[in-house]
C-alpha cells in the first residue's frame, strides 16, 4: 500500500510594511537588504538615486504611491533598501522604514488579484494576496508585481 503525503508547497518571502500595507517579495527577487546609506551626495538623492559602493541605484519610494502623500511625516528612523534587479544592468532599491522579515508562505493560499476585476490603480502593483493568521488577528499580505511597480513608478515621475 502506497501512502500519499499531502505536502503543501511553500516559498520564502521578504515581508515589509509601506504606508500601513504589508507587502512581500519572493526571496529570490531580492538581491540584498541594506541599511540606507546616509551620504552627503544631495544631488543624487534629489534625483531618486543613491550610491552603494560602485553602483548607482534608483530608489523607489512606494510611500507616496500607496497613500502617504506627505513623505516628510514619515518616521525619522533608520531606512532600509531592498535591492532588486529589473534587468541584469539595472538595480532598484525599494525604500522601507522598518527592518523586513523573512517568512515562509504556503503557495496554495495565495489568491491572484486580477486587474480586470478591480478598478483601483492601487491594485495594479499587486499580483496576489494572502491572509495569514497571527496571534490575535489576521493579516493580509500583498505580493508585489515588480514589473508593474516599475511601470507605475515611471508614470509618477
Amino acid at each position: 500500500m502506497k501512502i500519499i503525503q499531502n505536502q503543501s508547497q511553500s516559498e520564502k518571502f521578504i515581508t515589509f510594511t509601506v504606508a500601513d500595507y504589508c507587502l512581500a517579495l519572493p526571496i529570490k527577487a531580492v538581491l540584498k537588504v541594506l541599511t540606507c546609506p546616509v551620504g552627503d551626495d544631495h544631488k543624487l538623492s534629489k534625483m531618486g538615486l543613491i550610491q552603494v559602493g560602485r553602483h548607482i541605484i534608483r530608489v523607489l519610494d512606494l510611500h507616496q504611491y500607496l497613500g502617504r502623500e506627505d513623505v516628510h511625516q514619515l518616521p525619522k528612523k533608520q531606512a532600509f533598501l531592498l535591492i532588486t534587479p529589473i534587468s541584469q544592468a539595472e538595480l532598484y532599491g525599494i525604500l522601507i522604514y522598518e527592518p523586513p522579515d523573512l517568512i515562509e508562505l504556503p503557495l496554495e493560499m495565495m489568491q491572484p488579484l486580477s486587474q480586470s476585476h478591480y478598478q483601483s490603480s492601487l491594485l495594479d502593483i499587486f499580483s496576489h494576496a494572502i491572509v495569514v493568521s497571527q496571534e490575535k488577528a489576521t493579516k493580509t499580505i500583498f505580493l508585489l508585481d515588480l514589473q508593474q511597480v516599475f511601470k507605475c513608478c515611471q508614470l509618477m515621475e
